[in-house]
């Protein structure tokens, strides 16, 4: 579902949420592709994967779909990646527990490919994504059993595959993955 009438962030964040979750960009609301049995056990084990270690190193903290609200003034977007990371350096303070989204860029994204999704929306939101301030962002692709990594400043990005391990660089320094064993929750789901 995409809005006709073009709304300011403000208009946009006084709405009724959506089931599922909207997004705003550009003045525009689009309302998040549903998602599925794979896209959900994903989501969770990979979110599951980040709070374990967060648990151990306390460097921040780990959220599935958290609306995060950044970019330049006048021209902020608010998108819900599927997993979000902000390290404590960024979060903004306050109790968690009244915190309804983040007015931050997070340090890590992670999205799980939907079928529905537009290609262009998601290549958009990829863009922004590496341009407004977020440091490492994970696609997740389901069907092609493969995560690839994308750091802002770089030409390209790295496809990993089962038998290879996801790391989480200078952002979640120490954090390790396999591939194989994210991609088993497929088999699970």
């Amino acid at each position: 579902m995409t809005t006709a009438a073009t709304l300011s962030l403000e208009q946009f964040l006084a709405m009724e949420e959506t089931k599922p979750a909207s997004e705003y960009a550009c003045g525009e609301v689009t309302q998040k592709p549903m998602p599925t049995n794979a896209h959900g056990a994903l989501q969770l084990y990979i979110a599951m994967l980040i709070y374990q270690f967060l648990a151990r190193t306390k460097l921040g903290r780990v959220r599935p779909e958290w609306r995060c609200i950044f970019g330049p003034v006048r021209r902020k977007r608010t998108y819900i990646p599927d997993v979000v990371y902000v390290s404590f350096e960024r979060m903004p303070p306050g109790d968690a527990r009244e915190q309804a989204y983040v007015e931050t860029a997070p340090d890590l994204v992670v999205e799980v490919l939907s079928p529905g999704e537009s290609a262009e929306r998601f290549a958009r939101k990829l863009r922004f994504y590496l341009l407004h301030g977020v440091r490492l962002v994970w696609v997740v692709d389901p069907d092609a059993e493969t995560i690839t990594v994308y750091t802002p400043g770089t030409a390209d990005e790295r496809i990993l595959r089962p038998g290879d391990t996801l790391d989480g660089g200078e952002i979640l320094p120490g954090f390790s993955a396999s591939v194989a064993e994210i991609m088993a929750q497929l088999e699970e789901s």
